[in-house]
């Protein structure tokens, strides 16, 4: 009997029953297989060392294994989506128009949903924004018109790309409420211009030089004005209203350049402090209103005037000449010992309260002359007449710091304060002492409209006087300065009418206060 050949031998060694050999079971991390049974038939059986090596070398493969096959299985069901959602033709779900939801809506759904986000939006606030000022308009103000094509073109392309990443990108940003689109408008712009136009005086802002806030004690720095660009503002509109923004900066540009007479000692300026102030009355009744106000004209030249140290002040040349272009009236004043009524009366008032606020502050009076009758508003000794090209008033300001004229008249007072950087002396005290005492005159004027034989007084005799006016300056409790000078009141002559017509008037009988001399010696301190 013949041999069998190898291959054959083999197989019917494969298939011949044998003994059985020992079997290991080795645990593995497949999932399919719990158990992996181990013949050693021809060699001895395995370490437990070199069993575990093996095992951990399966395990990255498997596990890699498993996480392609479910990105895979995740690519293509999103990759299925997005195909069909292109494939549908609608808006893919979380996309907003104008804060509507218009997810899932196809291009022939979206325009009644846009025309209604748009006329909405048309009429919602906006602000209009400059430096310093915010003006609520709104879009249809501005001359919108609802333009929504735009919109809902971009509405279809959001997840519609093509590109799978962005698209997926795109995808999730919607459904996290980040995709809202602004309703489309066009506008016309002649319209939107004018309303610019029309903006254009609450957005912009004059140019300031420096200047006094007296109130507060506070030199308040110069200051550039905005004007607007209407014209860049207009684009500026145009790309808002595309984008939905709710908030549109306007275009503005600097301001002219001003004249700044104090810009070079603006720094160095302090009025915090108030040296002096002076007060007088005035009547508020209607028959004096003219008289009022002058006084206002007076003392509008001199409210934040500076005074330098070291420089000297002119009353006349700083208020200027009192005439009727200048907006002066005919009010009651003094001419001669005499009242009349003449343009600009009563701004003698104005210089006396000056004085009077310089005398307490310690500034230098150069000169100065007292009315030709004392005055009902001032304590003889503490006014000044002026007479614009005649009598004049002067100041000088002797400390090494700028001081600073803040006037105001109100409420019957004309209040004059000296501001500055510091008090310069702890009191100033005015001191006046009668010295003579001069009888008046009397004069008699015929007048024909009055009856015969009948008088009436047309101006108040008045007596005059001689006065010395001190001042003392006190420092830490002491005299620092004395000064003196002789004043001299001349008496006012009085005037009587007398009648001369046989059928003329008869005045009406009037008593007249007995004449009250001031006190032969006065002394006020500040």
């Amino acid at each position: 009997m013949s041999q069998p050949a190898p291959r054959a031998a083999a197989a019917a060694r494969t298939l011949a029953p044998r003994r059985a050999q020992p079997r290991t079971l080795v645990p593995t991390a497949a999932p399919a297989l719990e158990l992996e049974l181990l013949e050693t038939p021809d060699a001895a059986p395995e370490t437990a060392p070199a069993a575990r090596r093996r095992r951990l070398g399966v395990l990255p493969v498997l596990e890699a294994a498993a996480m392609a096959l479910g990105l895979a299985a995740v690519a293509a069901a999103l990759w299925q989506d997005l195909a069909a959602a292109r494939d549908q033709d609608s808006v893919v779900a979380g996309v907003r128009l104008g804060g509507h939801e218009i997810g899932g809506l196809t291009a022939t759904e979206l325009p009644a949903i846009a025309e209604t986000a748009v006329l909405t939006a048309l009429d919602r606030k906006l602000v209009l924004a400059a430096p310093g000022v915010e003006v609520e308009t709104t879009a249809r103000a501005l001359g919108a018109v609802p333009a929504p094509e735009a919109a809902i073109a971009a509405a279809l392309r959001v997840g519609h790309s093509g590109d799978l990443l962005a698209d997926l990108r795109a995808r999730d940003r919607a459904l996290r409420g980040d995709v809202d689109l602004a309703p489309g408008f066009r506008f016309n712009e002649d319209v939107a211009l004018e309303q610019l136009l029309a903006l254009a005086p609450k957005v912009e802002r004059p140019s300031l030089a420096t200047r006094f806030d007296m109130d507060n004690r506070r030199v308040l720095p110069a200051q550039r004005g905005t004007r607007l660009s209407a014209f860049d503002s207009l684009s500026a509109v145009a790309v808002g209203l595309a984008s939905g923004a709710e908030r549109i900066d306007l275009v503005t540009q600097p301001g002219p350049e001003v004249p700044d007479p104090w810009a070079s000692i603006a720094d160095g300026l302090d009025i915090g402090a108030v040296l002096a102030s002076f007060e007088t009355p005035y009547s508020t009744e209607a028959n004096y209103a003219d008289r009022a106000y002058n006084l206002k004209i007076g003392a509008a030249p001199l409210d934040g005037y500076v005074l330098l140290p070291g420089a000297t002040m002119s009353f006349n040349q700083v208020v200027g000449d009192r005439t009727g272009e200048a907006g002066y009236r005919y009010a009651g004043g003094i001419a001669d010992g005499e009242l009349i009524d003449t343009v600009g009366g009563g701004i003698c008032q104005i210089s006396s309260t000056l004085y009077g606020a310089a005398f307490f502050a310690g500034l230098e009076l150069l000169h100065s002359r007292p009315h030709s009758r004392p005055s009902a508003y001032v304590d003889m000794g503490l006014d000044s007449t002026v007479v614009y090209g005649h009598v004049d008033m002067k100041l000088k300001n002797s400390f090494d710091f700028p001081v600073v004229f803040h006037t105001r008249v109100a409420a019957g007072k004309v209040r004059v304060e000296v501001l500055g950087a510091r008090k310069v002396y702890d009191e100033v005290a005015f001191e006046r002492r009668v010295q003579e005492v001069l009888p008046f005159n009397t004069i008699v004027r015929n007048d024909s409209n009055l009856a015969s034989g009948t008088e009436t007084v047309s101006q108040r005799g008045m007596r005059g006087f001689k006065v010395v006016r001190t001042r003392k300056l006190f420092q830490a409790g002491q005299v620092a300065k004395t000064e003196s000078w002789d004043l001299f009141y001349p008496p006012t002559t009085e005037i009587l009418r007398r009648g001369t017509n046989p059928r003329g008037e008869r005045p009406e009988a009037k008593k007249l206060q007995p004449l009250r001399d001031p006190a032969r010696e006065l002394r006020i301190v500040q």
